[in-house]
């Protein structure tokens, strides 16, 4: 392992005692690790967050935190995870292409005083992802208390693009996070009312200094609980070049970037000819939808809604300062990026999941599915090289962020509508709305499979994953034989819909067939045999209760897939 731009003990020092001689509070940067072996320690230790004040964190080869590792996309890498923390830990590759073995879940303890050592190939495309703890029933103890990471692969496709790549110069890192504090400045192991927001491991309003040119912004919440919706000063415009798992096919041109927990995005600011300006990166929690924590939260009914003290209000997070450009600076903003190749939906396996709360008013306790997670209970299993397409429904009062752990996957429709741009590339997280908001997703599992091990899903709010609003299922190895053609243009409308659902198979036939309709959980709720005159028909739903619902139809010598919601 090498070290990269930086001595850590010289960045460790950097990274945590962010005041200069003048008493002015710089935001650091992470210092970097390169190579293909890296050495991580997690660690408990005491951070100088409040002037004079020690407080008591968690990090990673230090006090908070921890270095961003670099990787570039074909080598094969070993992580050397040394936990130190006296109390079992994971560490997840956030957002990573790897096995089940690798991937950091509940299922890949590290016992104290034990060294875990994934070694792995680097699959994934040049984007931004981090690293943090996975255990279950602990995620959100010690995420909060600062153990986090960075992690950025490169690869050859986004070095052939003039984009700012210098790490900590114009290639800047920068994780925020809601966290809740005590009076005694201590951090509480909560997060319903958090009360600051930390940029980098400092307290908000400290200021970061970039060179007067185009420079690369790259933005992470990891936060366990709360929304960002990001904007510039004077509404400078910017624009969004990354998503969770790569670049987009262009820059997008925005002024608010709104960032779920666990989410992450790369953008680009112009600052040329901005030399001796400052501006402000702010929050404009006021703009956030209803629902989404850190906005304005839904209270129907009296009860507690979950406000926090900073919550629908618009603060400064951070202050850009704007210095010399540097000697070779990016300019120009590129009209293309790079081609990305969706997921085709043909011949996709649909399946549902119902996000829940009960009672159902309830702003805690919430399910995936009607279930809780069970570390001995596999939601289901997915076939290797096999397409599926996930329907994800909220019937409760606040906005979820889904995670699928092992893969990235392709937002297909947000609310029935086609997704905003700057959500079409490779994805990780995306949020779910409230009151029967719905989500539709592609992914597929190509390289990896195994029967003991699984992947995880989960809201990535990290006390519902603690309290188990998460499921797993296992990837097995491909089928053999003759396999079943399977179509999946089958078109509902309305939906959603509360009596009668009618369909089009963008066929000519008529004739009788059989219909199938499951559930959530995957349960056969209802059989009819029905009639199609050319090509289309329609299902009575009779009492079917709330929620989300797969069609299989045989027709044809087909089988006809899709999805509706019941409302």
């Amino acid at each position: 392992m090498k070290f990269n731009f930086f001595r850590p003990i010289t960045l460790a020092f950097l990274l945590f005692s962010a005041a200069t001689s003048s008493g002015q509070t710089t935001v650091p940067i992470p210092y970097a690790l390169d190579g293909t072996t890296f050495d991580l320690t997690v660690q408990h230790g005491t951070s100088e967050i409040f002037p004079g004040i020690k407080t008591n964190t968690i990090g990673y080869n230090g006090s908070q935190l921890g270095p961003t590792l670099i990787l570039k996309k074909g080598e094969t890498v070993t992580l050397n995870v040394h936990n130190q923390l006296g109390d079992t830990t994971t560490v997840h590759w956030h957002g990573l292409h790897v096995a089940p073995h690798n991937d950091g879940s509940p299922h890949n303890p590290i016992l104290p005083g034990e060294t875990w050592s994934p070694s792995f190939e680097v699959k994934d495309h040049a984007a931004t992802y981090w690293y943090h703890p996975h255990p279950h029933g602990k995620t959100l103890n010690q995420v909060v208390k600062g153990a986090a990471g960075f992690i950025i692969v490169r690869d050859d496709e986004e070095a052939a693009l003039q984009l700012p790549r210098t790490y900590g110069v114009d290639d800047v890192p920068l994780v925020f996070q809601w966290k809740t504090f005590g009076t005694d400045k201590q951090i509480v192991e909560m997060d319903e009312l958090d009360n600051e927001v930390l940029v980098n491991g400092v307290l908000r309003g400290a200021t970061l200094n970039l060179p007067a040119q185009v420079v690369r912004l790259r933005l992470l919440n990891g936060s366990s609980h709360r929304y960002f919706d990001f904007g510039l000063s004077n509404n400078l415009i910017f624009n969004q070049i990354g998503s969770d798992g790569g670049l987009l096919d262009a820059p997008v041109s925005m002024s608010k970037l709104i960032l779920s927990p666990g989410e992450r995005a790369e953008i680009l600011v112009d600052l040329t000819g901005k030399e001796g300006q400052s501006l402000t990166l702010k929050q404009f929690g006021s703009l956030l939808p209803q629902g989404y924590p850190g906005g304005m939260m839904m209270n129907m009914g009296g009860g507690n809604n979950m406000m926090g003290p900073l919550d629908d209000t618009d603060f400064d997070l951070m202050t850009i300062s704007v210095t010399a450009p540097t000697a070779n600076p990016v300019t120009n903003i590129p009209a293309t990026l790079i081609a990305n190749a969706p997921l085709s939906q043909t011949g996709a396996t649909p399946r549902s999941l119902a996000m829940t709360a009960q009672p159902m008013m309830s702003m805690t306790n919430f399910y995936l599915n009607g279930l809780k997670f069970d570390m001995e209970n596999i939601n289901f299993t997915v076939e290797q090289g096999k397409t599926e397409v996930w329907t994800l429904t909220n019937q409760t009062m606040m906005a979820h962020p889904f995670h699928l752990h092992g893969n990235s996957f392709w937002v297909v429709s947000v609310g029935g509508s086609t997704p905003a741009t700057n959500l079409l590339g490779r994805k990780d997280v995306i949020t779910v709305p409230p009151m029967n908001g719905s989500v539709k997703i592609v992914v597929r599992y190509d390289d990896f499979s195994d029967s003991d091990i699984p992947y995880m899903y989960h809201c990535h709010i990290l006390s519902h994953e603690d309290n188990g609003m998460m499921g797993q299922f296992i990837v097995k190895a491909a089928a053999s034989g003759t396999v079943e053609k399977v179509e999946n243009n089958l078109h509902f409308y309305p939906n959603p819909v509360s009596e009668t659902v009618f369909f089009n198979l963008n066929n000519s036939l008529t004739e009788s067939a059989f219909c199938n309709v499951y559930n959530a959980l995957g349960q056969l709720v209802l059989q009819q045999t029905i009639l199609i005159s050319k090509g289309c028909g329609n299902i009575e739903l009779g009492k079917l209760p709330i929620g989300s619902y797969a069609v299989q139809i045989q027709s044809g010598g087909k089988t006809y897939t899709g999805i509706f919601v019941k409302q």
